[in-house]
């Protein structure tokens, strides 16, 4: 945790009114969510068998002896907020700032409570809306001089038929190398195997260099949209 001095609070409050002029050019509303949730909410998106849920959240019992937990990321409070109220009867085009929390080791940058800002489109399944979103973040990146110092890259990890093939792929290569799997991956190699992917163990790392690649499992769908994602982006000047 960290204090914000008032000799920085400039620079925030900066920082927090070129957000909002840029999200609000681009007809993005604001949504704000507690920073206290329902532990249940984080385990059923993130997923129970991850690093945030397992050894990074901050969770405590109220008096009804139910778990809560403070936010580590603020997607799942926001899907949880236009669910809850109703906002799914039309297109939504949202976003937030705040703290969250994660019970991480602490180092030079990185804080247990660090601010996050998010933006999360419900509605608008045209890759139209992708390279919005990468052109609000140029945007607001020049707005801040940081431009020259920011690099895009692409990553695509397909649509779902992708993910389950490589998925189904990936357990298969890795179910044969057991031996050479730490304990943290042998126990995700069940409940959530693309988990072990992020694993930090180098020997694991070592086994993972030899594993099958997303990219030769990618649809055609995919590979289109991903085009199409290139083509809007380099009109737009992004390369």
């Amino acid at each position: 945790m960290h204090d914000i001095t008032p000799e920085q609070t400039g620079h925030w409050s900066r920082l927090e009114q070129a957000v909002a002029e840029v999200f609000s050019s681009y007809a993005y509303r604001e949504i704000r969510m507690p920073l206290v949730e329902s532990t249940r909410l984080f385990h059923r998106s993130i997923g129970e068998v991850t690093d945030i849920v397992e050894k990074e959240m901050y969770t405590f019992p109220d008096r009804n002896d139910e778990s809560l937990a403070l936010r580590p990321e603020g997607t799942a409070g926001c899907v949880r907020a236009v669910i809850e109220n109703g906002l799914l009867n039309t297109p939504q085009k949202l976003w937030y700032s705040g703290p969250m929390f994660r019970y991480e080791k602490p180092q030079k940058g990185r804080y247990r409570q660090f601010h996050q800002i998010g933006a999360e489109v419900f509605g608008y399944p045209d890759v139209e809306v992708e390279a919005e979103m990468l052109l609000l973040n140029q945007r607001f990146w020049t707005r801040l001089g940081l431009d020259k110092n920011v690099s895009l890259q692409l990553n695509n990890i397909g649509d779902s038929d992708t993910r389950a093939n490589y998925k189904a792929a990936l357990v298969d290569y890795l179910s044969v190398h057991k031996e050479s799997l730490d304990e943290d991956s042998l126990r995700r190699l069940d409940l959530n195997p693309m988990r072990i992917l992020d694993s930090k163990n180098r020997d694991t790392q070592k086994l993972l260099n030899d594993a099958p690649q997303m990219a030769g499992f990618l649809s055609e769908a995919s590979l289109q949209r991903v085009e199409q994602l290139n083509a809007l982006l380099q009109s737009q000047g992004v390369e």
